[in-house]
């Protein structure tokens, strides 16, 4: 499936243009959370012309996210997820700047460290304990958790390096709504009848939001 750039999702980072001729392929997961390959690689990054040059740097396995080669084109690249190109010497993180998608380059060293949300809990016996992440993957943790906590990632190793739990003073960005990419702290907890509303201090003022838009980074 494609879509004109001026249908586009307004967190794409690609100009809109009034009279829009060419098109760019459409992420196949959320498309408000996730950048396909293909377009990142051809549209973003500018590693290739055309599809067929960006099908190539992919079947050759020179593409990884989160420290594993991916080849699919429309493999989606999540919020915060990392892209190494080892032979260019190119790393690279998709974040949230303004409401808008950016591939910020990164050093090597930051490449195998990922932060994401827990947004599931399972017991399968003693002492093991499954943490369900908001970007699809299942981890067994010997580490306590809560719901909205998040997990720090070795993505080379494949292992839990450590839990940031979502509580009061803890450091957060907002991933989605029209603060997303806004980083503040946790200043206040409130306890609903079906829910906890977390009061994040901005830089600019103050808003009251639910745990599911609020990623714990410090």
């Amino acid at each position: 499936m494609h879509t004109k750039r001026s249908k586009m999702p307004k967190s794409w980072p690609v100009p809109r243009k009034t009279k829009a001729k060419r098109f760019v392929a459409m992420p196949n997961h959320s498309k408000q959370n996730s950048l396909n390959l293909l377009f990142v690689l051809r549209d973003i990054l500018g590693f290739a012309k055309t599809r067929k040059e960006a099908k190539h740097i992919l079947h050759n396995g020179d593409v990884k996210v989160n420290s594993k080669v991916r080849k699919a084109e429309e493999f989606p690249v999540q919020i915060l997820d990392t892209i190494s190109l080892e032979k260019i010497d190119k790393y690279y993180r998709l974040e949230i700047v303004n409401r808008r998608f950016l591939l910020k380059e990164i050093k090597k060293s930051e490449v195998e460290t990922k932060i994401v949300k827990i947004i599931g809990k399972i017991t399968l016996g003693k002492n093991k304990i499954q943490m369900n992440l908001a970007d699809g993957t299942n981890m067994l943790s010997k580490v306590k958790f809560n719901l909205g906590d998040s997990a720090v990632l070795n993505t080379a190793k494949n292992t839990v390096e450590k839990v940031l739990p979502l509580k009061q003073k803890a450091k957060v960005e907002i991933i989605s709504g029209k603060h997303a990419g806004e980083k503040g702290e946790v200043s206040e907890i409130i306890q609903l009848s079906r829910e906890k509303v977390y009061k994040i201090k901005l830089e600019k003022g103050e808003v009251s939001l639910p745990f599911k838009t609020v990623l714990v980074i410090g």
